[in-house]
């Protein structure tokens, strides 16, 4: 049974490589209007994992002007640590269809995470196998 779980934990690392590469592909795509953006605030979130650790994830909350509508919205990704002082000024991308959905103007780090995931499950997917075939015979 373990042989299969290392093979099922290596698909789920290459299943959330695929999702986030295609999230941020759709955001890339369709976020392509400019704009300065403030941070105004910042979400703070406690996770706590499984061995009962708590720990902070901070989001920052950022509002610029889409047209003549005044938006604020939540970055989709958080940090330990704040990444962003508050009246911090940054350039963005949103969506004109959308515009709560935005992207921080030349930031690479979701397209990054998706090939780290990506090639951590086909890592941990060949080593699965290769358990799977060797126990075998």
């Amino acid at each position: 049974m373990k042989k299969y779980t290392v093979l099922l934990v290596g698909i789920l690392f290459i299943g959330v490589g695929v999702f986030l590469y295609f999230r941020n592909e759709h955001l890339i795509k369709n976020c392509t209007v400019e704009a300065e953006a403030t941070v105004v605030d910042m979400d703070q979130e406690l996770n706590t994992d499984s061995d009962s650790v708590s720990n902070y994830m901070y989001y920052p909350i950022v509002e610029y002007k889409a047209g003549e509508n005044t938006v604020r919205a939540k970055m989709d990704s958080g940090s330990s640590t704040p990444e962003y002082e508050l009246g911090t000024k940054i350039t963005i991308l949103y969506n004109p269809n959308k515009t709560t959905e935005f992207i921080v103007k030349g930031e690479k780090a979701m397209g990054i995470l998706s090939i780290v995931f990506a090639v951590i499950g086909l890592g941990v997917t060949i080593y699965g196998i290769k358990e799977a075939v060797s126990q075998k015979s």
